[in-house]
């Protein structure tokens, strides 16, 4: 029985695709995958309603599964194919062409997140908002509107290996700046907080680049405020630390919703942060000046 149904197997392949075993080692090579790069590879010189055919043969028949919009995943031959969960990060990247790894997500990425993140965000030029996939949900974001204007939307990205795929993230300075600018989307200011002490390494240079061009005083004081307290640890000069207090807001400004009654006072860079971004041990902060 097993070897009739092995046959049956190899004559829809042949019949649909010509060549018998292209689809298993395209699958080997491509663990999660888009219809597009199906019907290029598998497909290559065909109609491409026969691609569109055999691989909706396979998702019938459980070897791959559709795993959100225009994006696929195989399904291992050892495992259920009700209970299999592909790789999220491989299948949010390729939902859309431009899709770059950003956020929460980033930090977890480079092993700076000190929870795990209820979705994935991922940077798009497209219509911002929300994708459900089999591995939960993916929000796509706008580049921010300083770079989109200075056509820097690429600025500060890396290319990182994941199974053998490559997937667009913002490297550690981008960030780390893109969280200071949307702590919504970094997992609040505690996240916030546990990151930035948890980065061993970072190119000072990068962060101030991406950072005025943003355009934004408000960021430029929460950056200043970091590397001031990790200069040593950065290797962080006075002269890019004036740099940044030059453009610092001119009053006490509170930041991350926090009530400016209960916030911490981050000295002269003129802002109000909560106390779960400054953390107990921060010690640049006079103690009468805490909460």
């Amino acid at each position: 029985m097993r070897y009739l149904v092995h046959k049956v197997y190899q004559m829809t392949e042949r019949g649909v695709a010509g060549e018998p075993g292209k689809v298993e080692r395209f699958l080997s090579r491509y663990p999660v995958f888009t219809r597009q790069q199906f019907r290029d590879t598998v497909g290559a010189g065909q109609a491409t309603n026969t691609p569109d055919r055999l691989l909706g043969y396979h998702v019938s028949a459980k070897r791959i599964m559709h795993a959100a919009p225009g994006v696929y995943a195989a399904v291992p031959p050892h495992l259920d194919p009700a209970s299999y969960m592909p790789d999220a990060v491989l299948v949010a990247s390729m939902i859309r062409d431009d899709g770059i790894l950003a956020y929460h997500s980033a930090l977890s990425l480079h092993g700076l997140a000190y929870s795990e993140g209820g979705e994935i965000q991922v940077l798009s030029c497209g219509r911002p908002g929300h994708v459900d996939t089999v591995c939960g949900p993916v929000r796509f974001v706008t580049q921010s509107a300083a770079l989109r204007r200075a056509e820097r939307e690429n600025d500060g990205i890396e290319t990182m290996d994941r199974r053998g795929l490559d997937v667009r993230v913002t490297g550690v300075a981008r960030t780390i700046v893109d969280c200071l600018e949307r702590p919504d989307l970094a997992g609040g200011p505690e996240e916030i907080g546990h990151a930035l002490g948890s980065v061993e390494f970072v190119d000072v240079e990068a962060v101030l680049d991406t950072t005025f061009a943003r355009d934004s005083r408000t960021l430029a004081a929460l950056v200043g405020w970091w590397l001031e307290r990790r200069r040593e640890d950065f290797l962080v000069d006075d002269e890019s630390l004036a740099r940044l207090r030059e453009v610092a807001p001119s009053v006490p400004r509170p930041v991350m919703g926090v009530d400016p009654d209960a916030g911490v006072r981050l000295g002269d860079w003129n802002l109000i942060v909560p106390s779960e971004l400054a953390g107990p041990a921060f010690e640049d902060v006079d103690p009468g000046m805490r909460p």
